[in-house]
């Protein structure tokens, strides 16, 4: 297999170099995108960026360390602190990382149909290929999809990951641009072995084989689907003929999530991982369903810039025949984007008025300074009251089996953000008072804690350039929690890249040589649950976790515009497995690691 793939890389670069001139290193494409309801281009596609191919992973910031439980494709979760925002997808817990889901889908504009293949390979037949393509049908109508396809044997045994993902996206705007709209459809598939951990002893050695160490579980398994499908629309009713400027318009939004998540084990080969079998001692075959119908109708005022709405909500729950219920919400709209004294800005208001969802609140505000002195300056605070998911406070499952009521969990943040393109400058700094937080204890239940948390965040981030070729990328996150025994979480993490950077052949080949190094703090940290796909608080008497530097090795190749290829050996300090290396109780990450990816972009 290791001898295939490097046969292919070279094959793979041989026939880049070969097939490129100066028409494509001069193409005329443009290639733009925007998120869902944006009617407007807003950001370019960095569809040739070597830095981007090579953080390959599927995670939404790719310049924050994450908590992974192993190789690609396994549960995972974000160092930095986030309120949870429950929806239908918070039934898969830590598998939501790797989704995709309408917020990250992207509507595209082109001068020219666009295909880009991508294919990254490592040890343990760790695989991921994804195709992209996007092209304008006519005037007024753009059509993109994105495939993507994991698959991990992992280094442990029973790990391995098998995911195949899809989303489509259609825009469409009429002749006269009075008519718009966004449809889309994405679904996931996710399958993965539950090994319940690993169980290290005193007596393995590095030499060891990772498939001989014991395990907690020997037969679980999740087995996960998400389907999403909806459209997003607007119509103009009265526009300014002179400047088709929009006077007032109504749009309409339909949006229809499914989630469904298997859990099944078979008992015998793990009586002492759970505490408790409610149903069966021999079996547990629990399934859970989740599904979220939503209507939005607005109307909008001057293009936009004031739009007050209704949404309805019809929301479904079901676990193992024991739970079947169904509820439904509404909610009052509104949101504004004004110009005043050279200032943008923008606030967003959602307020539950009846069903499961009535004592919510969301409200968003954001004032930015578009340049002071080369300097862009965002101001903004979020008051928010958020009702905890019905399977996340209640479950009838054969491992978890509980009743609880909940209270909303409540948040209220300020915060301002510096930014300086020119010399690559940005620091975030937030401040938020938490109440009521909802977490699952060390026995896996749904707790709400009563005392108010506070978390303060500093977000720095500043790139280098010196001695003409060499450059230094940096990424710091610092937080204070005032409550780590509930927000277990690290108060400092870091991102570093050092690379040198070069071009040769007139510009043909640009070559980026260097490392990657991430350093994860000391924290409390989570354990995972496989019954409920969801993270946990440890024992009280567990260990720290963290105080971690992982250093990577890399070389990045960009053959003009139209093909990227990189190398690199992650983790080349790391132990084939060693308790210093977990990011998840009992989850050791591996050791060093050769992969590899080839990406090719092709214009028609």
């Amino acid at each position: 297999m290791k001898n295939s793939v490097l046969f292919l890389f070279f094959m793979f670069s041989v026939c880049a170099i070969w097939a490129q001139d100066k028409v494509i290193a001069d193409d005329s494409l443009q290639l733009v995108y925007r998120n869902i309801g944006r009617f407007e281009p807003i950001q370019k596609e960095p569809y040739f960026d070597a830095n981007s191919f090579r953080r390959y992973r599927p995670l939404p910031n790719q310049l924050s360390a994450f908590a992974r439980s192993g190789n690609n494709g396994l549960p995972s979760h974000s160092y930095r602190f986030s309120m949870q925002d429950w929806n239908s997808n918070s039934v898969l817990g830590g598998f939501q990382p790797l989704l995709f889901t309408k917020d990250s889908l992207r509507f595209y504009a082109t001068s020219r149909p666009f295909t880009q293949l991508s294919f990254v390979s490592g040890s343990k037949k760790e695989q991921q290929f994804s195709i992209f393509h996007t092209q304008n049908l006519g005037e007024g109508m753009n059509l993109a999809f994105n495939y993507r396809r994991i698959n991990t044997a992992g280094f442990y045994i029973r790990q391995l990951a098998t995911h195949t993902q899809f989303n489509a996206t259609v825009s469409l705007k009429s002749r006269d641009q009075r008519f718009t709209s966004d449809l889309y459809y994405l679904i996931n598939d996710l399958e993965n072995q539950e090994n319940g951990g690993v169980v290290l002893s005193n007596q393995e050695s590095e030499t060891d084989n990772t498939i001989l160490l014991n395990i907690n579980l020997r037969n679980a398994q999740n087995q996960s689907k998400t389907q999403n499908w909806g459209a997003k629309s607007a119509f103009d009713l009265f526009y300014i003929d002179t400047t088709k400027n929009s006077l007032f318009s109504v749009s309409h939004e339909f949006n229809w999530l499914k989630v469904y998540r298997k859990y099944s084990d078979n008992l015998s080969d793990s009586p002492d991982f759970y505490e408790t079998s409610i149903f069966d001692e021999l079996n547990s075959n629990d399934s859970s369903f989740t599904q979220t119908i939503s209507n939005e109708v607005y109307g909008n005022i001057l293009g936009n810039k004031i739009q007050v709405g209704f949404k309805n909500e019809q929301l479904q729950w079901f676990q193992n025949y024991l739970i079947d219920e169904q509820a439904s919400s509404n909610f009052l709209l509104a949101n504004a984007n004004l110009i005043a004294l050279g200032i943008d800005f923008s606030t967003s208001f959602e307020k539950g008025i009846s069903g499961f969802h009535e004592n919510e609140l969301d409200w968003k505000l954001s004032a930015s300074v578009r340049e002071i002195k080369s300097f862009q300056l965002k101001l903004y605070t979020r008051a928010s009251k958020k009702q905890p998911d019905y399977l996340i406070a209640n479950q009838r499952a054969n491992h978890n089996y509980y009743n609880t009521n909940f209270n909303t969990s409540n948040q209220l943040q300020i915060g301002g953000t510096i930014r300086q393109e020119e010399y690559q400058f940005s620091i975030d700094l937030n401040y938020r008072l938490l109440n009521d937080v909802v977490y699952l204890d060390s026995n896996q239940i749904a707790q709400q804690e009563g005392d108010e948390i506070s978390v303060l965040q500093v977000n720095i981030r500043k790139n280098f350039r010196f001695l003409k070729h060499f450059k230094l990328n940096n990424h710091l996150q610092i937080q204070a929690i005032s409550n780590t025994s509930i927000v277990p979480l690290p108060a400092l993490t870091s991102f570093h890249s050092l690379y040198y950077e070069n071009d040769f052949f007139k510009n043909s080949l640009n070559v980026q040589l260097g490392s990657d190094v991430a350093y994860i703090g000391e924290y409390n940290g989570y354990g995972y649950s496989p019954s409920l796909a969801q993270f946990h608080l440890r024992n009280e008497n567990a260990g720290m976790l963290g105080d971690i530097i992982q250093l990577d090795v890399f070389v990045s190749l960009r053959i003009l515009k139209s093909a990227r290829i990189f190398a690199k050996l992650e983790n080349i300090t790391g132990k084939p497995f060693s308790e210093d290396s977990y990011r998840i109780e009992n989850y050791p990450v591996p050791g060093q690691v050769l992969k590899m990816g080839l990406s090719w972009r092709m214009l028609n």
